[in-house]
């Protein structure tokens, strides 16, 4: 009791009743007009039946069939979600279909053994990057995965294991059986609960980076088809001369000066049925103060890029760069995170949480219109929305210094002979952090008059981490209301925060006529055969790989390898720095062979050191090695 557990003692003849009463339910619900549409209620009934289930012996667990075989799903893709592995009831069904005359031992083992979680994810990395690929709603089939042996470089854990093209067959067929069965129980959870709520739905968001995308497209394709609503004519009036006026006073809009803070104003009492409209729609028409310009889809556009500016702009309080801008150190310096709101007064905090419920509002309309947006958030702001965790490891990619002092006093409580003498190391420092603005803001009330010793070490360790981990939780809160006023939520949260951005900002597409236009070369080509330029052909050969070679996933790890970010700017006035590819001084070396070498990347300066490789398939392996195990920067910045 003092957990809050609550224990049932029932009898097989009640455990039964209860059973039968939810396929009654499920019988009645199911054609209650709405394809997959079940109750809260009963989606807790299904959840309550399968605790009861799994409570009793073995031997006392029933196999569900023909009518009732939609249960035996669901206890099927619980005990995958408990047991943390796909099982051996799973596995022997795909066997009995795919591969009766292989050894049994050896399609377990394969599945049980050489298979992890990150090879699970690699596999579906695969299967979706070939659907997305294709256009085409036909689902990826195991005849389409066929890997090169020198293309298996971008999936270290699949690289690592030394899988076959055999076992990738029976690992697909096992993870598409699975996908299957989660296609038919997704209906019966109830996905829209927060984490802690439901276990069958923290099971299901646990594995959901091992659904193909074709199962979640179809899922959520049928969700905002039953969702949509009926476009309203609505107009809204900007007067874009007084927000470009308010913007050069350098002024921050708490009101309704900016493109935003107008469109917000003038749909302020909007119901959210306004947003939930068709693909290619748009919410509303506008009307330009000033410009006698009729709203056929160009000024609409213009408003909606022009919001997408502002939020990634001091104009508007909601969104600054990171920390690594800030210390100009580290990777992701293009991203943004939430503004900081520990120092605002009450009014100013409930307006911005305002603001940010408007901009969850703008991203489901994105969703449902692909009407997208070119956001450069970072995953701090994807994840919650989607209920994923935080990890330090996120926290770290935006600001490299945020746990600093965390490992100096790892180091220091292994290193150091006394509490003296940590005190004397640590005494200067207060229960306090910086935020990405600048400011500093207590950890625990009247922080900044505590200072750090020995015996409160372990407090301040367990303050920092929790208010690192959580800073931008209000905020994503809001983001999330937002959201959900739009969207299906319970479907969205199948997806990754990857998959989020995805659908809010479309997919990655790397301009290589862009790249090319914006690129310089510097040195010398190995035995002095001329300067290196954009005839040379090494340099040749690199744009033609990027160009035929390359697809847009792989372009993004490679710009994230040289730059450090992983989309282009939109035009040349985005580039701070030009591209430079310069020679490669280690493999230029008198009986150097260049194919024995790694490409080098400085990332703080948009340079590549570019070995003058002999072949495409070489250059192709050696970059995508380098982008796959070589993506952090080293203390020479490269």
């Amino acid at each position: 009791s003092a957990k809050k557990v609550v224990r049932l003692s029932l009898s097989r003849r009640k455990r039964e009743l209860l059973t039968d009463f939810m396929f009654r339910t499920y019988k009645t619900q199911r054609h209650s007009g709405i394809s997959g549409c079940f109750s809260p209620f009963f989606q807790a009934l299904v959840e309550l039946n399968v605790s009861i289930h799994y409570m009793q012996k073995v031997s006392e667990r029933k196999l569900y069939k023909d009518n009732n075989s939609w249960f035996q799903d669901v206890l099927q893709v619980a005990e995958c979600m408990n047991e943390g592995r796909l099982t051996d009831e799973l596995q022997l069904g795909v066997w009995g279909r795919i591969a009766r005359t292989d050894d049994l031992t050896d399609f377990l083992r394969i599945n049980n053994s050489v298979f992890t979680r990150e090879c699970d994810e690699e596999l579906v990395d695969l299967v979706n990057r070939i659907y997305i690929k294709k256009n085409s709603r036909r689902p990826t089939q195991v005849t389409d995965l066929k890997l090169r042996p020198q293309e298996m470089v971008q999936f270290p854990n699949l690289q690592a294991q030394n899988i076959r093209q055999k076992e990738i067959k029976y690992r697909f067929h096992v993870l598409e059986t699975l996908n299957q069965r989660i296609h038919t129980v997704i209906p019966l959870i109830n996905l829209s609960v927060p984490p802690g709520k439901s276990s069958l739905a923290d099971g299901i968001r646990s594995i959901r980076s091992i659904m193909f995308w074709s199962t979640k497209e179809r899922l959520w394709t049928n969700a905002l088809r039953q969702t949509e609503c009926t476009k309203q004519e609505v107009k809204v009036t900007i007067d874009k001369m007084r927000a470009l006026k308010f913007r050069q006073e350098k002024r921050v809009d708490f009101h309704a000066e900016t493109v935003f803070g107008q469109v917000m104003s003038e749909l302020k009492h909007a119901s959210p049925r306004l947003f939930r409209i068709g693909q290619n729609q748009r919410a509303f028409q506008v009307v330009e103060v000033g410009f006698n310009s009729q709203d056929i889809g160009g000024p609409y556009r213009d408003t909606i890029e022009a919001i997408t500016k502002e939020l990634e702009s001091s104009v508007l309080p909601l969104f600054v760069p990171c920390m690594n801008n800030v210390i100009q150190l580290g990777r992701n310096r293009d991203v943004f995170v939430p503004s900081p709101m520990a120092n605002l007064s009450s009014w100013h905090k409930n307006r911005m949480l305002a603001m940010y419920e408007f901009v969850g509002k703008l991203m489901g309309l994105a969703i449902r219109t692909l009407n997208y947006h070119s956001f450069h958030f970072s995953e701090v702001v994807w994840k919650p929305l989607v209920y994923d965790k935080t990890t330090m490891a996120d926290i770290t990619s935006i600001d490299s210094l945020a746990f600093k002092t965390l490992d100096e006093i790892s180091m220091a409580q292994r290193t150091q002979s006394s509490p003296e003498a940590f005190n004397n190391s640590f005494g200067h420092i207060c229960f306090t952090t910086k935020v990405s603005d600048g400011h500093e803001v207590e950890l625990i009330p009247g922080g900044s008059k505590i200072h750090l010793t020995w015996n409160n070490r372990t407090q301040y360790l367990q303050a920092l981490t929790e208010y690192k981990l959580n800073e931008y939780r209000v905020q994503s809160d809001a983001m999330r209301r937002g959201l959900a006023t739009v969207v299906p939520y319970q479907i969205l949260s199948l997806f990754t925060w990857k998959d989020l951005q995805d659908l809010v900002c479309g997919r990655i597409t790397v301009d290589v006529g862009l790249l090319k236009s914006m690129t310089r070369y510097a040195g010398w080509r190995q035995f002095n055969r001329g300067p290196i330029n954009a005839f040379s052909p090494h340099v040749q050969m690199f744009w033609k790989m990027m160009k035929e070679r390359m697809d847009n996933v792989q372009r993004s790890k490679l710009l994230f390898f040289i730059w450090g970010r992983s989309r282009l700017p939109v035009n040349k006035q985005g580039f701070e720095r030009t591209f430079t590819i310069m020679a490669h001084p280690a493999s230029q070396a008198l009986g150097k062979n260049p194919d024995d070498y790694l490409p080098v990347a400085h990332t703080c300066f948009f340079q590549l050191e570019l070995p003058e490789y002999s072949n495409m398939e070489t250059m192709y392996q050696k970059i995508m090695f380098a982008c796959t195990h070589c993506s952090s920067i080293d203390g020479d910045q490269t």
